[in-house]
């Protein structure tokens, strides 16, 4: 009893630890964006929630297609099976800090052998032996094993949950651009179609002043050559729509036979909504992604408490306590209470260097796991640093492609009435042909660019917190 008392007397100890404080994660943080422009304040809103900000393009169907994503999308089910599993596993450490008690009832029979150094002429054989009763184990934590592994496993399911955040980020900004790319090739495919529709009235033109003997073979040559190259080209473009179609059903937990998505071209000039990047310090309380990294750096900074204390003793107390009978009148007389208390310490003296190596061991994976949010940080800047770029030069390219569309269409018109009239060769009319189908692929290209950059800087940003 007086050892029981000693352990219990050492249990307000148990606030000693040996898991190091974590150390400062310094990272640059610039005072303002380079690619920002004049800087716009923002308040912290570390707090506050990241969206819906898809809302925001105005799309009635991508706001249909993201509410499909949270209960189809395979990728986020996986994820938030992670961390269940990552939540069991913290429940379950932080449980190990409580005393386990536990309690059973058995009853046997059995005959002794007449040979065994316990048989006993005096005692019935067989006998009936009837137990009931519960034991207590706890250790007792004092250089701050259990509370070590309990940190660490709630580092790692704030990890998981971050991860979970971040690959639902990702998800909804690849969903949001693969249905504005769908949308853009239908653009396409609906500028080929007229191409297509306009290079066979030309080339039905040509045809017909060929048969008069007004112009030579090689201009019906040249236009079916447009003709067949605009046919190629809407092919092309019919087959990425499938494709992409495709992506957006597995995406969505679809499957890509049964599901398709109305034709919607995607019109000239979207609205997108501005996206204030605010103040650079404020990333790192809004990406998940941070997040995840900071708690990934707790949770090994933890394991090093654990591989440390692996050099002390670890100290333990067991207490049982119940009645055993040989008869089931007497199992509740007194004489059958049995009670024990079993104090004990153990400590590892000779390990062959094991120890010495799960420390460096440990150690190393902090290290990494601090050098891995620095790369985090850095990656976070550069993400918002090339979407901010991104918005600026394709709007203002978008605008310039706008302008160079209009101004290809009056050529191709000029050259398709000068060539009607024979004052100019079918070449003419070709180049222009040509010149005005790139300019407005090319436009189309740019305004989904505009919107995949606008889309991205939401991304890097941790979400729309306005």
């Amino acid at each position: 009893m007086r050892m029981c008392t000693l352990l219990l007397g050492l249990m307000p100890l148990a606030a000693c630890t040996l898991t190091p404080t974590t150390a400062a994660m310094p990272t640059p943080v610039p005072a303002v964006y380079a690619e920002a422009g004049e800087w716009i304040a923002a308040e912290p809103a570390d707090a506050a929630p990241k969206g819906p900000w898809w809302t925001r393009f105005d799309d009635p169907a991508l706001n249909l297609l993201q509410g499909q994503l949270t209960e189809g999308s395979l990728s986020l089910k996986i994820a938030l099976a992670r961390l269940e599993a990552a939540q069991a596993t913290a429940q379950a450490a932080t449980g190990a800090l409580w005393p386990k008690i536990t309690a059973g009832v058995t009853g046997l029979r059995a005959e002794t052998s007449a040979h065994a150094p316990s048989y006993s002429a005096l005692r019935p054989n067989p006998a009936d032996d009837f137990t009931a009763g519960g034991s207590l184990s706890y250790e007792i934590d004092l250089f701050g094993r259990v509370r070590a592994s309990a940190r660490s496993a709630q580092a790692l399911e704030a990890a998981a949950a971050g991860d979970l955040a971040s690959l639902e980020l990702a998800l909804r900004a690849e969903l949001t651009n693969d249905y504005f790319q769908l949308r853009a090739i239908d653009a396409e495919v609906e500028v080929l179609t007229h191409t297509l529709a306009d290079d066979q009235k030309a080339f039905d033109i040509t045809d017909r002043l060929y048969r008069g003997g007004a112009v030579p073979s090689s201009d019906v040559s040249q236009s079916r050559s447009l003709l067949e190259n605009a046919q190629t080209q809407l092919s092309t473009a019919r087959l990425r729509r499938a494709q992409t179609e495709h992506a957006l059903a597995v995406l969505l937990g679809h499957n890509p036979s049964e599901w398709h998505l109305p034709y919607a071209p995607l019109p000239p000039t979207v609205s997108l909504p501005p996206v204030a990047p605010g103040q650079p310090s404020t990333l790192l309380q809004r990406r998940p992604d941070v997040a995840a990294a900071v708690r990934r750096v707790e949770s090994a900074n933890a394991a090093v408490g654990i591989a440390r204390s692996a050099y002390f003793p670890v100290f333990t107390i067991g207490a049982a306590l119940g009645r055993e009978s040989t008869q089931s009148a007497t199992w509740f007389e007194a004489p059958a209470r049995f009670w024990s208390v079993a104090p004990s310490a153990l400590v590892t003296l000779i390990d062959g260097g094991q120890r010495r190596a799960q420390v460096r061991g440990a150690k190393a994976a902090l290290e990494e796991a601090t050098d891995n949010y620095h790369r985090t940080v850095l990656s976070a800047y550069q993400d918002v640093e090339d979407s901010l770029a991104g918005v600026r030069e394709l709007s203002d390219a978008q605008h310039s492609a706008e302008r160079n569309a209009e101004a290809a269409h009056s050529t191709w018109t000029q050259a398709m009435h000068r060539y009607s009239a024979g004052a100019t060769t079918y070449l003419e009319v070709a180049a222009a042909q040509n010149a005005l189908l790139v300019a407005r692929l090319n436009a189309i290209s740019l305004e989904q660019g505009r919107i995949a950059a606008t889309t991205q800087l939401v991304r890097a940003l941790g979400g729309d917190w306005h």
